[in-house]
């Protein structure tokens, strides 16, 4: 029996209708646009307008990934091998890798009259709060206002010490210096990073806030702002993530001022008033988490505080916030999780709550892959940087050196011992690799951790021994 054109055209019109539609992940979508960044950053930091002396490809995609990835390691002298226009590119690299290619792109939708789809508003969301009924337009009216003024503050601030520069060259590196302090990239315009400004206070406390405030996580940072109500004259309820994450970060700081007290003592603080060796502790306590920035020399520090900035490098900022490293409250969740289990409980808890398995769970994700990258990384680079019957040496080991550079290149941080700029070709690709998944991690862990499992099979249960 024929059928008519009407039937045919209602079928048709059924299956487009009712078919589902692929949508693209928009995980992959963030993924291509942090590739594309760095893509076009490279071939901007290439061209001869770019630069004062001719540099590779390589040591141009290497730049711009660091820039993106808001890491400052750096295979060439960023002070004396960009031109005016080539720092400008780095400005603007390091700002649209801090905010996040999600929150550029929203500003561009929003700004266009569109709305953002609601892939799109998720994986927002996921960056900068835990709330999923926020809406992406309140996000960005919070986020873009408080960096913006925290910068221009910052800056107004770095002018005030740069008086024996030209007023061009003081006004750019003012604003240059604010941007990769707030984004804690860790590049500067100058050599030897901080280090001629170690007993600056207007220049140590500056880059502190700065740092301190890009690590911090918006969520958190709101909630404080608006903690106590003036109207009812009575303080709001704190979510239990942003008194985890304060309380925890002020530890570590704490803890980082104590540790290179001790250890830096008589070293490298060594010969400094007690005044100096305050303000450079508390520089060295906060920058070194996730800002990169440094008014000691790193290679010269000890063993025992490199091995400790390398943990807390690891540790690294809050969620929501332009630093990097596994996050502070990742951490806590794992020691929570530990510290319960000795106590026998089988919920893990914390400040009379209790946190949900799927946050455990992704913390122990988190955790996993960051160890198994780094451990990868650090194995190749020992093979291809570190020559046959190379052993220990009186500044210590070849195998610190390169864990060390590894983590800082993981963490986003940006500490090096030196190592950077003697990097093999292979080398500043597996760097490269290893900055950007440090950045991209924690996105690929949201898509792994919201993908549903099908037909998934079950097998009888079988015991091993452990311990």
């Amino acid at each position: 029996m024929l059928r008519s054109k009407y039937q045919a055209f209602a079928d048709t019109t059924s299956e487009n209708v009712f078919k589902p539609k692929r949508q693209a992940n928009p995980i992959t979508l963030v993924v291509l646009g942090y590739l594309m960044l760095i893509t076009v950053g490279a071939v901007l930091l290439r061209l001869p307008v770019s630069t004062r002396e001719p540099i590779d490809f390589l040591q141009a995609l290497f730049t711009a990934t660091s820039a993106v990835c808001v890491t400052g390691l750096s295979v060439i002298d960023i002070s004396s091998t960009f031109s005016t226009f080539g720092n400008w590119v780095l400005v603007v690299l390091m700002q649209l890798g801090g905010l996040g290619i999600m929150t550029v792109s929203t500003v561009l939708i929003l700004l266009a009259g569109m709305h953002p789809g609601f892939n799109h508003q998720s994986v927002l969301l996921a960056d900068f709060t835990q709330e999923g009924n926020v809406d992406a337009k309140r996000i960005l009216m919070a986020v873009l206002p408080f960096t913006f003024i925290l910068e221009a503050i910052g800056g107004v601030l770095y002018f005030t010490q740069f008086g024996d520069m030209e007023l061009s060259d003081r006004i750019f590196c003012s604003l240059f210096q604010a941007v990769s302090s707030f984004c804690n990239v860790g590049f500067t315009l100058f050599p030897d990073s901080l280090v001629q400004f170690q007993l600056n206070p207007v220049m140590n406390i500056t880059t502190c806030i700065l740092a301190l405030a890009g690590a911090f996580g918006f969520l958190a940072i709101t909630e404080l702002q608006y903690a106590f109500d003036f109207k009812e004259r009575k303080f709001r309820k704190i979510s239990l993530h942003t008194r985890v994450a304060t309380f925890c970060t002020f530890v570590i700081i704490g803890v980082s001022i104590v540790a290179f007290m001790i250890t830096e003592w008589g070293n490298t603080l060594d010969g400094l008033s007690f005044f100096d060796k305050l303000q450079t502790t508390f520089f060295m306590a906060f920058t070194s988490r996730t800002a990169g920035l440094n008014t000691v020399d790193t290679p010269a520090l000890c063993a025992s505080s490199l091995f400790f900035f390398a943990i807390i490098m690891f540790i690294g900022a809050n969620p929501g916030s332009c630093g990097g490293g596994i996050k502070v409250t990742t951490a806590a969740v794992i020691g929570l999780l530990g510290f319960n289990r000795l106590l026998g409980r089988e919920k893990t808890q914390v400040m009379n709550r209790t946190i949900p398995e799927t946050t455990v769970d992704k913390a122990v994700r988190i955790f996993v892959v960051a160890i198994v990258v780094i451990a990868l990384a650090t194995m190749v680079l020992l093979i291809t940087e570190i020559p046959a019957g190379t052993g220990f040496n009186e500044n210590g080991s070849p195998f610190l050196k390169i864990l060390f550079e590894v983590i800082s290149a993981y963490s986003t941080c940006g500490l090096s011992m030196g190592l950077t700029g003697e990097l093999s070709t292979v080398g500043q690709i597996v760097i490269c690799c290893v900055m950007f998944i440090g950045r991209m991690g924690p996105l690929f862990l949201i898509s792994a951790v919201a993908g549903r499992v099908q037909n998934t099979t079950w097998y009888a249960e079988e015991d091993i021994m452990v311990g």
